[in-house]
C-alpha cells in the first residue's frame, strides 16, 4: 500500500468515526424528542411546531442527515479499507434511514392536510419510526464493527463510550416501534387504527423482553466490559424519566425515585451474573447468557413504565383508561402501583422465558457476528504490510 493510499484510508477512518459519533447524538436525540413529544400530546398540551420536543426530536433529525451526507461521502470516496466490507453495511443503512426519515416529514404534512388529525399508527409515522430505527440499528452496527479496525487506545476507549449511548438510542427505539402496534393512541379522524387490547398485550408481553434481553446482551459483548450493559440500561432509563415522567405529572416525578431502583437493579444482576457467575462458578458462559437474559426479560413491564401501562389499562380495567389529558396521567401511578402485582405475576414467567428465547438469538445469531469481525481484521492485519498500523494513528 502506497504513502498516498494510507493517507487516504486514514482520513477515511477519521472521517467514518466522526460520522458515527454525530450520528450517536442524533440518534439518542431524536428518540428521546420523539417520546417527550408523545408525552406533550397526552397532556393535551397546544401543539404547535415551536415546541421543546419537536426542538429535540429535529436537531437528532439534522444531526443524522448531517451524519449520513458524511457516510455517503465516505463510501463514494473509499472503496477498500475501513469501510470495505463490513463496515460500509453501517454507512449504507444510514443513508437509507435518513432519507426514508426526510420523506416521512413533507408525508405526514400532506397526511394531516388530506385525513385531518391521526393517530399514533399512520404510515407517515410508521415509516418515521422506521427510518428512526434504521439509523438506530445503523450506528449501532457502525461503532460495534469500527471497534475491530486498528485504532489508537484513546480511539477504542472513545468508540467504547460511544456504544453506550448507541445501544441505548436503539433500545428505546425498538420499544416504541413495538409501541406503535400496542397502544391505544392510533385512533383519528377518519382511520380507526387502535389495535385489539388483548392482542395489543399480547404483542407486548412477546416483544418488548425479546427485544430488550436481545439489546442487553449485544451491547454487553459488543461493548466488553463489565458495567457496560448496565450503563445502557441506566441510560435508557434515564431517556424514558426525562421524557415521559418528569414532564408529566407530580404523581409520576413522587414515584420516580421507586421506579429508578424498580428498572435499574435487575440490570445490575444481569451484568454481574453476566461477567461474574462464569468465573466464580461451574457454570458456563451459555447458562449464565441465558439467566441474566432471564431477568431481563421478566421485568419488562417495571422496566417499560409508563407507556407500558397504557398498553395493560384496558384489559385489566384501570379507571384512567376513560380519562383525558393530565386527569389521566395523574391516575396512571395510582393505577399502575394498585396492579402491579398481580400483573406482575401474570407476566414475569412468559418475559422470563422470551428473555431466554431473546438470549439465544443474540448468542447464536447476533453476537458471533462480532467474532468473525475480530479474526477478520486480525487477518488482514496479518497479510497486509506493518505500516497499515499507523493509519488511524491521528
Amino acid at each position: 500500500m502506497s504513502f498516498t493510499d494510507l493517507n487516504r484510508t486514514r482520513r477515511a477512518a477519521n472521517i467514518a468515526l466522526l460520522s458515527l459519533f454525530i450520528a450517536t447524538a442524533g440518534a439518542l436525540l431524536q428518540i428521546g424528542g420523539t417520546s417527550w413529544d408523545i408525552t406533550s400530546h397526552l397532556m393535551l398540551k397546544p401543539e404547535t411546531f415551536f415546541t421543546p420536543s419537536h426542538t429535540v426530536l429535529y436537531t437528532g433529525i439534522g444531526l443524522l442527515t448531517i451524519s449520513a451526507g458524511i457516510g455517503g461521502v465516505v463510501l463514494l470516496e473509499n472503496k477498500k479499507g475501513i469501510v470495505g466490507s463490513s463496515n460500509a453495511t453501517a454507512f449504507k443503512l444510514l443513508v437509507i434511514g435518513s432519507v426514508i426519515s426526510l420523506i416521512a416529514g413533507p408525508s405526514d404534512f400532506l397526511w394531516h392536510e388530506t385525513f385531518g388529525v391521526d393517530g399514533l399508527l399512520s404510515p407517515p409515522h410508521l415509516a418515521l419510526i422506521t427510518g428512526m430505527l434504521i439509523n438506530s440499528i445503523a450506528v449501532a452496527v457502525g461503532l460495534a464493527r469500527i471497534r475491530y479496525t486498528p485504532l489508537t487506545p484513546f480511539k477504542e476507549k472513545m468508540v467504547r463510550l460511544a456504544m453506550v449511548p448507541a445501544f441505548a438510542a436503539l433500545w428505546f427505539t425498538i420499544i416504541w416501534y413495538v409501541y406503535m402496534f400496542s397502544l391505544p393512541f392510533s385512533n383519528g379522524e377518519n382511520f380507526q387504527f387502535n389495535p385489539n387490547p388483548i392482542l395489543a398485550a399480547i404483542i407486548a408481553t412477546i416483544l418488548l423482553p425479546l427485544i430488550s434481553s436481545i439489546v442487553f446482551l449485544t451491547a454487553s459483548n459488543s461493548i466488553g466490559k463489565c458495567g457496560g450493559a448496565t450503563a445502557v440500561a441506566i441510560l435508557v432509563v434515564a431517556i424514558n424519566s426525562f421524557a415521559n415522567l418528569i414532564p408529566a405529572d407530580q404523581s409520576m416525578i413522587s414515584f420516580l425515585p421507586w421506579y429508578l431502583i424498580m428498572a435499574i437493579l435487575p440490570a445490575i444482576i444481569a451484568d454481574l451474573v453476566l461477567n461474574y457467575l462464569p468465573k466464580k462458578t461451574i457454570m458456563g458462559i451459555k447458562e449464565s447468557q441465558l439467566i441474566a437474559c432471564a431477568i431481563i426479560g421478566c421485568v419488562f413491564y417495571v422496566f417499560n413504565y409508563p407507556m407500558i401501562v397504557w398498553v395493560f389499562g384496558i384489559p385489566f380495567g384501570m379507571g384512567f383508561i376513560d380519562m383525558q389529558g393530565m386527569d389521566a396521567i395523574g391516575n396512571l401511578t395510582s393505577d399502575f402501583q394498585d396492579s402491579l402485582l398481580s400483573i406482575f405475576a401474570i407476566t414475569t414467567v412468559p418475559g422470563a422465558l422470551m428473555g431466554v428465547l431473546g438470549g439465544i438469538v443474540a448468542s447464536n445469531k447476533i453476537c458471533s457476528p462480532t467474532k468473525m469481525i475480530r479474526e477478520d481484521a486480525r487477518s488482514k492485519n496479518t497479510n497486509q504490510s506493518r505500516g497499515m498500523s499507523y493509519v488511524t494513528d491521528e
